[in-house]
């Protein structure tokens, strides 16, 4: 698939994997839309490609609102990167309930309304993909980050269910499971650990795998420490 005047609207781009990712759409000729809760992070100008809109992942009606602004800027829809995510570090007995509902929220939810509003636009045809951001820590679980290894456990299950579902529009959805990840969330769980792999590593898989370069596993996911180490 060639990305140029492909559109790709990713959640949670304005640091981090995010922004990466988006940077590389946009060095490939394709129009990013990023859609994040906390604009005023992003702290450098992306071009005339580039469209940053402010909202909440959890909520259907600004999401409803960033894809109609997206359709009447590019007027279409290509690519979907689930993106926007966060964790919390705690011991399980430590965990309250509040945690719990806001990382699910955010991490499930979240995939599940945008996915929702935007498989309403987005047609059939190989060149559309939803590509949902995992991690290693739903394939294995990590300590401490119980209620975070859930929800991307989940986010990869939801994302094979999808996978059939949408056989028949052609569409491809993918999960892209990185490991540690040199993000600024990465150090706010782990202070004394050096992360594995760059931003620009993951968003390098990320843009591989949408065009089709890199496949999935029988699984339908793309782990990234296989792919880069």
């Amino acid at each position: 698939m060639n990305t140029k005047g492909k559109v790709v609207f990713i959640t949670g781009g304005v640091s981090g994997i995010g922004l990466a990712t988006a940077k590389k759409f946009l060095s490939e000729g394709a129009k990013v839309v990023i859609y994040s809760k906390n604009i005023k992070e992003l702290s450098e100008e992306l071009g005339g490609n580039a469209l940053v809109i402010e909202g909440d992942v959890c909520s259907r009606e600004q999401v409803k609102k960033a894809i109609k602004t997206t359709i009447q800027k590019f007027g279409k829809l290509d690519v979907l990167i689930n993106n926007a995510g966060v964790a919390q570090r705690k011991l399980f007995l430590e965990t309250q309930e509040k945690d719990w509902d806001f990382i699910f929220s955010v991490n499930v939810k979240g995939v599940f309304v945008v996915t929702q509003e935007a498989l309403k636009i987005m047609g059939s045809g190989e060149d559309k993909v939803i590509i949902n951001i995992a991690s290693g820590a739903g394939i294995y679980g990590i300590a401490e980050l119980s209620i975070y290894s859930a929800t991307k456990a989940a986010v990869i299950n939801f994302t094979q269910s999808l996978s059939q579902e949408l056989a028949s529009r052609k569409i491809r959805v993918i999960t892209v499971a990185p490991g540690s990840v040199d993000t600024q969330m990465f150090h706010s769980l782990f202070k004394a650990r050096t992360p594995s792999h760059t931003p620009e590593e993951v968003a390098e898989i990320i843009y591989e795998t949408a065009i089709g370069k890199i496949k999935p596993d029988d699984r339908l996911i793309v782990d990234v420490f296989h792919h880069t180490r």
